[in-house]
């Protein structure tokens, strides 16, 4: 069995590129829809499948899992790199 693994979006878009029966199973740090490799995070298609850590969709849930770890917490900041856009 041939599979392709890519950790960075432009490794994974390249592979999705270069072929549609190759399994392509990508780990990225950004989001994979906004990077054009999947459509959507639940139903990813064709031979590519994957797992990303900081998809821009989850930024809502981290918030709630940290007001519930530290419900005394008054204020709290989110840092981004505005160029970045994955984040």
């Amino acid at each position: 069995m041939n599979l392709i693994l890519a950790a960075a979006p432009p490794a994974a878009a390249a592979a999705k590129r270069a072929t549609a029966s190759v399994l392509i199973v990508f780990v990225l740090g950004g989001d994979p829809i906004n990077s054009g490799i999947v459509s959507s995070l639940n139903h990813p298609g064709g031979n590519i499948t994957g797992v990303t850590f900081l998809a821009s969709t989850l930024v809502s849930k981290r918030l709630e899992l940290l007001r519930e770890l530290v419900p005394s917490a008054t204020m709290i900041g989110f840092l981004v790199n505005a160029a970045e856009s994955n984040v």
